[in-house]
């Protein structure tokens, strides 16, 4: 969600740090830390997403200090959004990220270009502050793709049916962990998110939603060895004044066979008092592998945005296969025209670089398709049957070594 009770601050100043201004529509833009500015956003977050202006207010005070920011002309609050700063993991690299919470125009104020005026505004001064990505969840696809994001990547909603499990006696134990745990709980996390793209390298915004989903807290189970944490989830019952309840999984992670098979074991146990088990995850999660016919089902609920922030960078920072290849991109992008131009990426054993053009094999696409293939949410052959690529054949074959790979996903909703 995003974005509350209405008393206008003083008009920002266009020299304030974050800011920016638009000379056509003389919409001014700031990140703010003010608690007046909270008030005001709250009840336009609450109209946007029917809520109340009370836990609109709530919400927006979870995030970082100095992450909110607000639009407007004329000294009055039109709209605003949060920021959250974020790391995001494409083949083992992580390039810096910028999370997009919360877009809410006031009604008032809809239909004139603040959404759009704020969203560029953001990336410009993303871009300067070094993010190379940007990441969200669309409410509508129309603006964000006017602001360059495209598709890139689904958060699938899994429940697995706890009868269906077999029951069996656990080798280890399942130990309730505290805040004492929180640094070995988080490096399990990173060790395994590393490799699986489009997974977020977290920081305190999103950790809070995990272990308190929902306003309400919940506890983490984990199964350790000798050699330390192999697995955890963190969980609570979902449907409270009434049985059965469902068990839902804010985070569930396992880098051994052994951590699934205690954690399932674990779940399992619970078949007197729940029937079912829900986790988000991504399209391509081989804790599926082996569970039993009937026992899962599976919807996507979102697909998220990715958005080019630095082209040059991006290209540079993400991890690519150990191989040698050689393609000279053309980018054009009309909301960050500083991206346009003629990439010439060049790949020697895995390590990319970028050299003069030259290659023979050329690539045209705008920054929003490039998101789309970055990610690897669609091959280059799709692009080109979507009307999003200009490639030959030769082209084709290198753009789908290079950023081919599993199923991009994100676990966490922000």
């Amino acid at each position: 969600m995003s974005s509350t009770p209405s008393s206008p601050p003083a008009t920002p100043s266009s020299n304030a740090p974050g800011s920016a201004r638009s000379s056509s529509s003389e919409l001014e833009t700031r990140l703010t830390s003010a608690p007046v500015d909270y008030e005001a956003l709250a009840p336009i977050v609450g109209w946007a997403y029917g809520d109340d202006v009370a836990s609109s207010l709530e919400w927006l005070k979870r995030a970082e200090p100095g992450c909110l920011r607000v639009a407007g002309r004329r000294g009055k609050i039109e709209g605003g959004l949060l920021e959250v700063p974020m790391g995001q993991w494409f083949s083992g690299r992580r390039l810096p990220a910028l999370g997009i919470a919360g877009v809410a125009i006031a009604p008032e104020a809809r239909g004139q270009g603040v959404a759009l005026g704020m969203m560029k505004a953001t990336l410009r001064a993303a871009r300067e502050r070094g993010h190379v990505l940007s990441t969200l969840y669309p409410s509508t696809y129309a603006l964000y793709r006017k602001a360059g994001y495209e598709l890139a990547g689904s958060l699938c909603r899994f429940t697995l049916q706890l009868r269906q499990l077999p029951r069996s006696h656990r080798s280890h134990s399942v130990e309730c962990l505290g805040a004492a745990a929180w640094p070995a709980i988080e490096a399990l996390y990173r060790e395994v998110a590393r490799f699986r793209p489009g997974y977020l390298d977290r920081g305190a915004y999103i950790w809070n939603r995990v272990r308190t989903p929902a306003r309400e807290p919940a506890r983490c189970f984990g199964v350790s060895t000798s050699q330390g944490l192999v697995g955890y989830a963190y969980a609570r019952a979902a449907v409270l004044r009434r049985m059965p309840v469902e068990i839902a999984l804010s985070d569930f992670v396992t880098k051994s066979p052994l951590g699934l098979r205690v954690l399932l074991s674990f779940l399992a146990d619970h078949l007197t008092t729940a029937d079912r088990v829900t986790w988000y995850g991504g399209l391509a999660d081989a804790r599926l592998l082996g569970l039993p016919e009937r026992a899962i089902t599976a919807t996507v609920d979102e697909y998220w945005m990715l958005r080019i922030v630095h082209v040059a960078r991006a290209l540079l920072e993400r991890g690519y296969p150990e191989l040698d290849a050689a393609i000279d991109l053309s980018v054009e992008d009309d909301a960050l025209p500083e991206n346009t131009g003629t990439y010439a990426l060049r790949v020697t054993a895995g390590n990319p670089e970028l050299a003069a053009p030259g290659a023979g094999r050329r690539a045209r696409l705008s920054a929003s398709a490039l998101a789309a293939l970055y990610s690897g949410f669609v091959g280059p052959r799709e692009l080109v049957s979507a009307g999003q690529l200009e490639a030959d054949e030769r082209s084709l074959a290198t753009l789908g070594a290079l950023f081919g790979g599993p199923a991009p996903a994100c676990v966490d909703y922000f």
